[in-house]
């Protein structure tokens, strides 16, 4: 167990900036949503072990969400907060979102060229949301590292490639996916679903591991993923928005070169949205 050290919450970004001036440079942060689980605390943990402070962010970021997500987004911040501080945190940061995007806020960021493939997920407003918080995080905070789970694999790579192409000067540590005991990946929108709709939505692991047993006797990508599709859509709560394979480094198609796999998954639970994926490399 981390044993947790000095801890302290700040809400304003002159605040944040002056702990950071302090301790930026050997800080580790996870940033985040709120609605803190098992997930958090594993990567909370990993860089309170990696580093000599830790720091958290909570904030429910109104630029990737449209109106009735954010406002129905679970916040317990009073919760939060404690299951950060056992954790190991030493900081949360938790501003209001005026704190954030002030009056006349209105700087953007623009997606990479790679990412157009990516076009019918329609999600291109949510992901340029993630990049504006994340790179205003990373310049209040001034980790060395700053952590992710493996959840959401498109979210992963674009941050990748904002540190890089912007040579931000931090480390993007990935780190393993938690799960429920049913194979279900921990996530703070599994609190928005009802006791059926939560029995329905391991399909999702199930399909995927599916998929990836497929691909590892020999199924082509297209086989795999019918099979995918056929297994979650038996589920009548369940309905398939996005099934994809791709390459795990670059998110392009799979080629004749590729070792390193990625299966998505995006399905409607109840029509609450659930992405899942699993990472493998073929022999």
């Amino acid at each position: 167990m981390v044993k947790p050290g000095k801890f302290s919450v700040i809400r304003t970004v002159p605040a944040m900036r002056r702990w950071a001036e302090k301790n930026g440079g050997i800080c580790g942060f996870v940033p985040t949503l709120g609605a803190l689980h098992d997930g958090h605390v594993s990567l909370i943990k990993k860089a309170r072990s990696e580093n000599r402070v830790a720091a958290v962010s909570i904030f429910v970021n109104p630029l990737q969400f449209r109106k009735k997500q954010y406002l129905a987004y679970p916040r317990n911040l009073e919760v939060d907060l404690e299951i950060a501080r056992k954790a190991g945190a030493n900081v949360v940061f938790a501003p209001s979102a005026e704190e954030m995007y002030p009056a006349g806020f209105e700087t953007g960021v623009t997606l990479p060229q790679f990412f157009q493939r990516l076009k019918p997920q329609g999600l291109e407003w949510h992901y340029k949301g993630v990049l504006v918080v994340v790179l205003k995080l990373l310049q209040l905070v001034r980790p060395s590292k700053v952590y992710f789970g493996l959840k959401d694999p498109h979210q992963l790579v674009l941050i990748e490639r904002m540190v890089a192409d912007l040579n931000i000067p931090v480390t993007v540590r990935k780190c393993p996916t938690v799960r429920e005991r049913d194979g279900l990946a921990r996530s703070s929108r599994n609190a928005l679903l009802t006791p059926d709709e939560r029995k329905a939505a391991p399909v999702i692991f199930r399909a995927l591991s599916h998929g990836k047993r497929e691909m590892e006797s020999g199924a082509s990508c297209a086989q795999a993923m019918a099979g995918m599709r056929e297994m979650i859509s038996a589920q009548p709560l369940a309905s398939v928005e996005l099934v994809e394979i791709a390459d795990a480094l670059t998110l392009a198609p799979p080629g004749n070169r590729t070792r390193d796999v990625l299966i998505f998954a995006a399905v409607r639970i109840g029509g609450k949205r659930l992405a899942d994926n699993v990472r493998f490399r073929l022999k």
